[in-house]
């Protein structure tokens, strides 16, 4: 299974250390623990966040081989606490943002993967167009709503290009459509006619899956367990249930290992923990 994703590597900077991460990274790192191959189409800079984000992209067994180095500095996100909450900014003009047009032979894979914070800028926004040219199995679009960097245009061309899209409760109202979950994804069937699955993440309350094809709703169990951080537990869901999908599971099937897998990332600090044998053989 080959699965080439498109998007950012950011580090989290902290006043005493730093965390890497960025979604695109993180499902990355997942479907290559699930036994899949992901293929990284991303870009760090010529600096030693960026020469620290390739080995960490090469020890989890993600091709970095599409990760461009180039002239800008490698992505960041500036973390300060203000009044004892921390603040986030998602510094803009970062390597993740100019990310080039990769090797033809990542234009074929059995699915693309994408989300929306990689494409705030023209340049990799661009690149994505490009890539979603080829030709894969499935389009897997997770929305991942980070601040503003977003425009209905980009949801929009994302979703019409899209097969099977991710997205939270707390994001579906960027979407602009009235009306409870189950009716927006009716309406998203009917506006963007090559969308084969609707995932929607309830949080506590777990998710559920829209098949278009049936118009049936598929709901998984509520998880019992208790977080310890959430940090890459959305990231796995989505990584677990496309490996699963694609391995030829049923969406029932899909949608209750990726929650078994979310909901073990949740106990663990870290957002790619190790899997134990048993949870391994249960998810796939």
């Amino acid at each position: 299974m080959n699965i080439t994703v498109f998007g950012e590597v950011l580090w989290d900077v902290f006043a005493s250390e730093k965390k890497i991460g960025g979604a695109p990274f993180n499902f990355a790192a997942h479907v290559c623990r699930l036994g899949g191959n992901a293929a990284l189409v991303s870009a760090v800079g010529n600096d030693e966040l960026g020469a620290d984000a390739l080995k960490e992209i090469n020890r989890l067994g993600v091709d970095s081989a599409p990760v461009a180095v180039c002239d800008k500095p490698t992505g960041y996100c500036a973390v300060t606490l203000k009044n004892g909450t921390p603040e986030y900014d998602l510094v803009k003009n970062t390597a993740y943002d100019f990310i080039p047009v990769p090797q033809e032979k990542y234009f074929s894979a059995d699915a693309l993967y994408f989300g929306t914070l990689a494409q705030r800028g023209e340049f990799s926004r661009k690149t994505l167009k490009k890539l979603l040219s080829g030709s894969y199995g499935e389009v897997f679009f997770d929305i991942n709503i980070r601040g503003d960097f977003y425009s209905d245009e980009i949801i929009r061309d994302s979703l019409s290009a899209s097969t099977i899209l991710k997205i939270s409760r707390e994001e579906i109202g960027v979407l602009g459509i009235k009306g409870d979950n189950e009716t927006v994804c009716r309406e998203l069937k009917k506006i963007y006619p090559k969308l084969k699955l609707i995932i929607v993440t309830l949080d506590c309350d777990g998710a559920f899956v829209f098949s278009c094809a049936e118009e049936t709703f598929t709901y998984a169990k509520k998880p019992t367990v208790t977080p310890v951080s959430t940090v890459g537990a959305g990231d796995s869901f989505s990584a677990c249930f496309l490996y699963n999908y694609l391995s030829g599971a049923t969406a029932e099937q899909c949608l209750d290992r990726a929650s078994n897998l979310a909901g073990f990332v949740v106990t663990q600090l870290g957002a790619i923990p190790e899997y134990p044998a048993e949870l391994l053989s249960a998810i796939r």
